[in-house]
């Protein structure tokens, strides 16, 4: 299932990490590679879990909780959002955004607007 991690002593942005086997004491977590006695955050909905790095693996580390939890409630919980498919920026170079070019009666595209778009420059 997917959680947010936070390092307590960092200023870094959250990751997406994949919690693997969860207990009320524990998980097995997916994740970047932390050192072993890392303190870390996990979220998940409104749950919020503090925790210790008691191991280290391939791609994934074990972590002891400082409280136990309730894990049908943590499973239950909605995890975070997969980021966008695309950056919301591209969009607009898919959209009808000003500017885009349209097809001609003799089904040429030709751009409606010669202004620069994202620092692109239409010619011809």
């Amino acid at each position: 299932m997917a959680a947010s991690l936070k390092t307590e002593n960092d200023t870094s942005d959250v990751q997406l990490v994949r919690i693997r086997d969860i207990s009320a004491g524990g998980a097995k977590v997916q994740g970047p590679m932390l050192d072993v006695g890392t303190q870390i955050i996990l979220t998940r909905g409104r749950f919020t879990i503090p925790a210790r790095v008691v191991w280290c693996g391939d791609a994934q580390f074990g972590v002891a909780f400082d409280k136990p939890i309730n894990v049908d409630e943590v499973m239950k919980a909605t995890g975070p959002e997969k980021a966008p498919d695309k950056p919301v920026y591209a969009s607009a170079l898919t959209s009808d955004y000003p500017g885009q070019a349209k097809a001609s009666s003799h089904g040429t595209v030709r751009p409606t607007d010669r202004r620069a778009v994202f620092g692109l420059r239409v010619t011809g």
